[in-house]
């Protein structure tokens, strides 16, 4: 738990501290997606090394794995600003 240091006022500590709490959720909720997006690119590119293009949806498995990819660089970027 963290300690008033009397450098603040206390409701800019309390205010502060909430702060903080709402950025340690932010973090780990994207934390998750990301590797949630990371299994999912790991999962598209072994089915597109394994069936190529023979593959009836390899189009569209390509186009997927693009924009999860974005998305993740996005949602990583985003987790820098927090």
């Amino acid at each position: 738990m963290v300690e008033y240091d009397n450098s603040k006022t206390f409701l800019e500590f309390e205010l502060q501290r909430k702060i903080d709490k709402q950025k340690e959720k932010g973090l780990a909720k994207h934390s998750s997606e990301i590797q949630i997006m990371e299994n999912l690119l790991d999962a598209l590119n072994d089915y597109i090394t394994r069936f190529g293009q023979e593959s009836n949806v390899y189009a569209e498995c390509v186009l997927l794995y693009v924009k999860i990819s974005k998305n993740k660089k996005t949602t990583q970027e985003y987790m820098d600003l927090i």
